[in-house]
């Protein structure tokens, strides 16, 4: 989390990883290597070897 590398990981799907992290997958965005992914590609988008993942949460609030 927050820039910290993770090992164990790779060959898990997008779905996994946020499963496993309790991600709240409705309000998250994913951006793998610089591009997007799709909600609908994180449970056949897999995490290789030096992927860089970013996870960016959307809070609401008033």
């Amino acid at each position: 989390m927050n820039g910290a590398e993770e090992s164990g990981v790779v060959g898990q799907t997008i779905a996994e990883f946020l499963n496993q992290r309790s991600a709240p997958i409705e309000n998250i965005v994913v951006e793998q290597n610089g591009t997007i992914v799709h909600r609908a590609d994180f449970d056949t988008t897999k995490i290789s070897e030096n992927d860089k993942l970013e996870l960016i949460s959307f809070v609401g609030g008033g």
